[in-house]
């Protein structure tokens, strides 16, 4: 997670937010986010983090955001999406890069 907010507004905020609560010690790093904030999160959205045939896809933030899981989950739910139009179907492949520009 620290890596997605690297260099956007939210990294400042998280920043921010840690120092005005005095979080972490002095070895911490600000601006990152940290085990407990993933242990936090998933007792959080439990009810929203999915399973399939038994096989769960947040059980480990470090393990699942790897691009082999990454990959894994797209082919897994790439129908569900196309069905909700929430994706559409391209011919040909498009990349983006981070502000959604074609690269």
């Amino acid at each position: 997670m620290s890596d997605i907010i690297a260099g956007t507004k939210f990294k400042e905020d998280l920043r921010r937010f840690q120092e005005e609560r005095k979080l972490g010690d002095k070895m911490f790093q600000r601006g990152t986010v940290t085990k407990g904030w993933w242990s936090s999160f998933k007792s959080r959205y439990w009810h929203r983090l999915v399973t399939r045939r038994g096989e769960r896809f947040a059980c480990n933030r470090a393990d699942w955001t790897k691009l082999p899981n990454i990959v894994q989950m797209y082919d897994v739910i790439h129908d569900e999406l196309v069905d909700t139009s929430v994706a559409i179907k391209l011919d040909s492949p498009v990349f983006t890069d981070r502000d959604g520009n074609e690269v």
